[in-house]
C-alpha cells in the first residue's frame, strides 16, 4: 500500500514543557496522538542547535558528516545550505519521484531543486526577494502575507540585551502573526497531493528563549499551535491516503544558565595555556567593545564586511592560543605535539575536566567530556574540537580575557537557554504505529524510518537505523526488512571529485 508522510517540527520542545499540560488536556491535539501512538524523549546530536539537529534528522548523519557544528564557519560567516555534505531526504525521495513539501525547515537557504515545494527558513538574508522553490509560487506566498520569521532589528538571532526586553511583548505580538501567517500558507500548500511535507514552527524556541519563565503565556501560544497542528493534520490526512503523522523536535529547553565558566582562566590555571596574544590582538577586542554600542553597533551589524572583521578579531584574539575554546568544545592546535603527547594532553585535559568542581555548590560543571572520534564519524570529524564539552544547565561556558574569575554568578537577560539540552520529543501515529513508551530513539533515526514507511532505499552511510518498535508487531512495515542503497549515497561525479579535493590535507 503507498503510504505518505507528514512531519511537523516544534522547535525546541520537551516532555518536561508539554507533558503536564498534556495530561491536564490543555493540548487536546497532542494528548490525542500521545494516547493512539508511539511516544518518547528523542535524544538530540551535539551540540544541541537548530542548524545542527534539524540537518541530522533531514540527513540521517551526525556532524562529523554532514559538516555544520554552528551557525558561523571557520572564517566567522554565517553558514547556509551549501555547506551541508549529506544528501537531503526530499533529494533521495525527488529521484524516486515523490512529492516532496518543505517549508520552514532551519537550513534550506539557498533553497533545493525538488520534486515539489520549498520555502526557506530563518537564516535567509533579509532583503532575499526569492526563497521558494520554483519561484512561481513567490506570488502565491505574498497574497497569503507569508513571513519567514519575526523581524528585529535584522538580526538573524535575537540579540541578548536590555533592548530586546523592553520589547518583548511587541515581539509576542509579532510571533503570533507569523505563526498565524504560516499555519495559512501550509493549510494552502497541502490542498494537494504529498508523498512527503515536513515543516517546522519556530517561533516556539523564540518563545521560549523570551517567556521561559512565564508558563501561563507560553501555554496560550502552545494552545494556538494545538489548534493548528489538529487542523493541517485533518487536511493533510483528507487528501493523502494512509497517513503517517510525525511531531519531533529538535532539542529541549532550559532555564537560562547562573553561573559562567572561563575556560581560558581554568586552562591557565592548570597550567595548559599561555597568553601568547601580541598587543594588537590584545587592543582590537577592546576596542570593538567600546564601538560595540548604538548607532555604530547598527553599522557593525548591517554590512557584511564590518561583521566579518568583528568576527575575525574576537577570533583570533581566542585562537592566538595553541589550545582555545569555541562551541562544542576545547581545540588542541599545536602542530609542534607528536601524537604521543597530543593523546597524552588531551587525556589529561579530559580527566582534569571532569572532575572539575563548582567551588561554591561542589557540583561537576559537564554532563559531557569526550573525545571528538567518540562522538561524531565521518570526512568532516577534523572540523570538530578536540574535547566535546556540553555542561550542566547552569552553567554557561565562555573563552574570555575580561574576566579574571573561573566562576562568576551571572543573570542573563532573557530566561530560557538550550544549549546544554539534549533530549527532544517524538510522537508517531499511523495505521501500522503501536501505541507505547519509546524512549530510546535518535534524531538519527528519523530519516530512515521516513524512507522505510515510504518504501525508498535507505543510503548505507547514514548514522540512524529505522526505530522498528514503534511498528505493530506483525504488521508489513514491522515484518519489512530496511532495503539499502547499493552505494553508500546517491552523487553525481561532480560532487565526488569536489568533496575528494576537499578532502586532501596539503
Amino acid at each position: 500500500m503507498k503510504n505518505s508522510v507528514l512531519i511537523m517540527g516544534i522547535d525546541g520542545v520537551s516532555w518536561d514543557l508539554l507533558r503536564p499540560w498534556i495530561e491536564d488536556g490543555k493540548l487536546p491535539t497532542l494528548s490525542r496522538l500521545v494516547q493512539k501512538g508511539a511516544s518518547g524523549n528523542l535524544k538530540t546530536v551535539i551540540p544541541p542547535l537548530s542548524c545542527t539537529a534539524w540537518t541530522s534528522l533531514f540527513t540521517g548523519t551526525n556532524p562529523g558528516k554532514h559538516g555544520i557544528y554552528e551557525y558561523t564557519t571557520e572564517s566567522g560567516k554565517l553558514i547556509n545550505s551549501k555547506l551541508i555534505k549529506s544528501e537531503k531526504i526530499w533529494n533521495i525521495l525527488s529521484k524516486h519521484n515523490k512529492r516532496c513539501c518543505v517549508i520552514n525547515v532551519p537550513l534550506t537557504y539557498p533553497v533545493d531543486e525538488l520534486n515539489g515545494y520549498m520555502i526557506s527558513s530563518f537564516l535567509t538574508p533579509p532583503n532575499e526577494k526569492i526563497y521558494s522553490y520554483p519561484k512561481e509560487i513567490m506570488p502565491l506566498l505574498e497574497q497569503l502575507g507569508y513571513r519567514i520569521s519575526i523581524k528585529h532589528e535584522k538580526f538573524a538571532f535575537l540579540p541578548n540585551t536590555k533592548e530586546t526586553v523592553e520589547q518583548k511583548e511587541s515581539i509576542l505580538k509579532d510571533l503570533y502573526d507569523v505563526l498565524e501567517k504560516r499555519y495559512l500558507t501550509l493549510k494552502e500548500l497541502m490542498n494537494e497531493n504529498w508523498d512527503f511535507f515536513y515543516f517546522v514552527f519556530n517561533e516556539t524556541s523564540t518563545l521560549q528563549y523570551l517567556f521561559f519563565d512565564r508558563k501561563d503565556l507560553m501555554l496560550e501560544f502552545f494552545k494556538k499551535i494545538d489548534d493548528y497542528l489538529g487542523d493541517l493534520i485533518d487536511v493533510f490526512s483528507s487528501k493523502n491516503k494512509n497517513p503517517y503523522i510525525f511531531i519531533v523536535s529538535d532539542h529541549g529547553y532550559n532555564p537560562a544558565p547562573t553561573i559562567q565558566f572561563n575556560l581560558r582562566k581554568w586552562l591557565q590555571e592548570e597550567g595548559f595555556l599561555k597568553d601568547h596574544r601580541t598587543l594588537f590582538q590584545k587592543i582590537i577586542p577592546k576596542i570593538y567593545k567600546i564601538v560595540n554600542k548604538k548607532p555604530l553597533s547598527k553599522l557593525i551589524f548591517f554590512l557584511d564586511k564590518p561583521k566579518e572583521v568583528r568576527e575575525a578579531f574576537l577570533r583570533k584574539s581566542v585562537e592566538t592560543s595553541k589550545i582555545y575554546y569555541r562551541n562544542p568544545g576545547i581545540y588542541i592546535e599545536d602542530k609542534n605535539m607528536n601524537k604521543m603527547e597530543y593523546d597524552g594532553l588531551r587525556n589529561l585535559m579530559m580527566e582534569k575536566l571532569k572532575q572539575t568542581k563548582d567551588i561554591s555548590t561542589q557540583d561537576t560543571i559537564f554532563q559531557v567530556v569526550e573525545k571528538k572520534e567518540d562522538i561524531y564519524s565521518g570526512n568532516f570529524v577534523k572540523h570538530a574540537p578536540d574535547i566535546i564539552l556540553v555542561s550542566k544547565n547552569k552553567y554557561v561556558l565562555n573563552f574570555s580575557y575580561d574576566s579574571e574569575k573561573t566562576f562568576e554568578n551571572i543573570k542573563l537577560n532573557m530566561p530560557g537557554n538550550h544549549t546544554t539540552s539534549l533530549k527532544g520529543i517524538i510522537i508517531a501515529n499511523g495505521q501500522d504505529i503501536t501505541y507505547k513508551r519509546n524512549d530510546d530513539s535518535s534524531i538519527l533515526d528519523i530519516f530512515p524510518t521516513l524512507l522505510h514507511i515510504l518504501n525508498v532505499p535507505i543510503p548505507k552511510n547514514i548514522d540512524g537505523k529505522v526505530i522498528k518498535n514503534i511498528f505493530k508487531e506483525n504488521s508489513d512495515l514491522y515484518n519489512k526488512e530496511a532495503v539499502l542503497l547499493r552505494d553508500s549515497i546517491e552523487k553525481n561525479e561532480k560532487t565526488k571529485i569536489k568533496e575528494a579535493i576537499q578532502n586532501i590535507n596539503i
